[in-house]
């Protein structure tokens, strides 16, 4: 560290060597007979405690450190008086912030004490101007809303953001508090922010520029002093609509998907279990009166034991649509081929090729998955008119891919009937709660191809 830089302002031309004879080894020390002189110094060196005596011709030093408030504020000052009025010191501390006087004549160490205090201070103030720099850059280059506000939750500054989301009125912005563009509650975070010394990404509704309500986070702060009392209080504002918006429209689709999946149950149960039930009521009422007349009952019991060995069928097949155990207790590679085989006693060829070491995913990623195949295979058989389905898995570090296609009649894309019809408004659901992509390819009479890419985190 280089030596403290040191003015010193004295009109006896004695008194200034003696303080360079005294100083010169400890500070690099810089001297002037009256107030201009030593203007004409700061100018150009970069000095960090200025000592002037008191009484000079022309100009006094309370005079000088009066002068230099303005022009240069850094400097922290150091007066030097033969007299011990008290007014003139007084004056001196309130007019040119002065940080301490010595008596003339001074001793040698006490002075070279308090011009090492003042360097620290004059290291403290640069270190705050520094970070305040920082701050105010922060404040007025972020793009979130900053307000300051006083301790009724009145707002006292903001930054740019703040009156674009808010108010294009800097004036009427002034006149505002917190609890008027706080919808709801906002005394409540207010007082939370008393309490607790700081919020933390609260939700709560604001009012912005043509009174429109938008969803947004705070999180709030309190600013002290360097004695830890409150001086006023920090909220940055998070404009968190469109995300709502989102999270509203992934919740209503699944919520769709999942009553179109128990309507399917249902419909499986009813066309399915249900009827075999009804007709195995039916066939036991006749093997009873059978029985009671002592007729033959074996060709009943066999049709019974056919009708329960295709009900077994239809709830495993319901059940496996449903969850597959598979699926659960191996994984989603697992649970795809066991699908493969379940159909292959339909006239529909299901082909899968997946990579190697396939690595296991989110429970919830493995089941959206697996939704989405088996959704694509169902469109197909019962929609396409094909022969044949491809499913192709792939994984990198980042992204599941997912590749289907068939080779049946196709469809119009850009028909929103059509679109709806085949179920794609379920699979695209379901990409979107995981922000993944699908790209659609689909040409009448030449098939469908979905090449589909998710996040796997």
């Amino acid at each position: 560290m280089g030596k403290i830089k040191v003015l010193y302002i004295d009109d006896e031309i004695a008194n200034l060597n003696a303080f360079t004879a005294s100083f010169r080894r400890q500070f690099d020390i810089y001297t002037g007979t009256s107030a201009d002189q030593g203007l004409e110094i700061l100018k150009n060196i970069p000095i960090e405690v200025v000592i002037s005596d008191q009484r000079m011709p022309i100009k006094s030093g309370i005079d000088f450190f009066d002068s230099l408030l303005e022009l240069y504020p850094n400097p922290i000052r150091i007066l030097l008086t033969a007299y011990s009025d008290i007014d003139a010191v007084i004056d001196a501390i309130n007019r040119g912030n002065v940080y301490r006087y010595v008596s003339k004549p001074w001793d040698e160490y006490d002075l070279r004490l308090t011009i090492e205090n003042a360097y620290q201070l004059h290291q403290l103030r640069e270190k705050n101007n520094r970070l305040n720099l920082k701050y105010r850059k922060v404040f007025s280059d972020s793009s979130d809303p900053i307000l300051i506000l006083d301790s009724a939750g009145r707002i006292i500054e903001f930054n740019k953001a703040a009156v674009n989301f808010i108010s294009e009125e800097k004036q009427q912005l002034k006149l505002l508090s917190i609890h008027d563009i706080i919808k709801d509650d906002s005394e409540e975070f207010f007082e939370n922010l008393k309490n607790k010394e700081a919020i933390s990404d609260s939700e709560f509704q604001i009012y912005a520029k043509n009174n429109e309500v938008k969803d947004c986070l705070i999180s709030a702060n309190e600013i002290t002093s360097s004695h830890s009392e409150i001086i006023n209080y920090q909220a940055i504002i998070k404009d968190v609509t469109q995300r709502s918006k989102t999270n509203q429209l992934i919740l209503k689709n699944t919520i769709e998907t999942q009553e179109i999946e128990r309507e399917r149950i249902s419909r499986d149960l009813h066309d399915g279990i249900g009827q075999s039930l009804a007709a195995i009521k039916l066939h036991l009422e006749f093997v009873r009166i059978n029985a009671s007349k002592n007729k033959p009952i074996d060709s009943e019991l066999n049709i019974i034991s056919s009708i329960l060995n295709d009900s077994i069928h239809d709830l495993r097949t319901i059940c496996s649509n449903t969850l597959p155990i598979v699926l659960k207790e191996y994984g989603l590679v697992n649970a795809i081929k066991e699908l493969q085989i379940n159909l292959s006693n339909i006239d529909f060829v299901i082909k899968f090729n997946f990579d190697e070491n396939f690595p296991v995913l989110l429970k919830s990623l493995q089941i959206s998955i697996f939704r989405i195949v088996q959704e694509f295979i169902n469109n197909s058989i019962k929609h396409s008119e094909g022969t044949e389905v491809n499913i192709i898995l792939k994984n990198n570090l980042e992204y599941v891919i997912l590749h289907l296609n068939d080779n049946g009649v196709g469809f119009n894309i850009q028909d929103v009937e059509s679109f709806s019809g085949f179920g794609l408004k379920n699979i695209q659901s379901r990409i979107s709660s995981f922000k993944g992509k699908i790209e659609m390819k689909s040409i009448l009479e030449s098939g469908t191809e979905f090449n589909i890419t998710l996040p796997r985190l």
